[in-house]
């Protein structure tokens, strides 16, 4: 999902820049929603989201002579919200109950963040996972997911049955699934850039 610009979007910015609140005000209307959307897909709280928004543009209205503003105002939204998220699953660390409760956020996510890699081909992350794997759960995975082979197609080129696959995959997948949650700021990270589709917003 990506952000459109206001049509005067330089002008408001320029604005901005100059202290003017109502133009804040209205770059605030439009960015705020979305960006509440998606930072809310990643924290499943609202409370939470709504108080990484409001210390966004907080930030923004304090570094508004910031040279980024110009040149890039959603591409600096960006940079500032995943800096935010940043410190969120830092306090993560800090605070085991939530820790908890991300931890099963992000194993029922998994299914759904795994797909958007490959439709994205964006997957150095996913790949980090997938190289601890063992190098026939590594061979099955890539054969299936990777290369689109079936179940049949995969044990005939591996020589091994169809069952076999199935359990060398439920084994990756589970393997995978596990490095991911415990390694939660990669997850974080990985599952707000898609969130936002896309590193830059526009």
């Amino acid at each position: 999902m990506s952000l459109e610009h206001l049509h005067n979007e330089p002008r408001l910015v320029q604005e901005l820049q100059a202290g003017n609140e109502e133009a804040f005000a209205t770059l605030y209307r439009h960015y705020s929603p979305i960006l509440y959307i998606n930072v809310l897909k990643i924290v499943q709280d609202p409370a939470i989201a709504e108080e990484i928004i409001q210390e966004l543009f907080t930030r923004v209205w304090q570094k508004k002579d910031a040279k980024g503003i110009v040149e890039n105002f959603s591409g600096y939204l960006y940079r500032i919200a995943q800096n935010l998220v940043h410190d969120f699953f830092r306090r993560l660390r800090r605070d085991q109950q939530l820790m908890k409760r991300f931890g099963s956020i992000a194993t029922r996510n998994y299914e759904d963040v795994e797909e958007q890699f490959y439709q994205k081909q964006s997957s150095e992350i996913l790949q980090k996972a997938i190289d601890q794997l063992s190098q026939q759960q590594k061979k099955a995975y890539e054969l299936v997911k990777t290369e689109g082979h079936t179940y049949k197609e995969t044990a005939e080129i591996m020589g091994i049955s169809p069952f076999t696959v199935k359990e060398y995959l439920a084994a990756a997948k589970k393997s995978i699934r596990d490095f991911l949650v415990n390694n939660i700021n990669l997850l974080a990270l990985l599952i707000f850039v898609f969130c936002l589709a896309g590193r830059h917003l526009s």
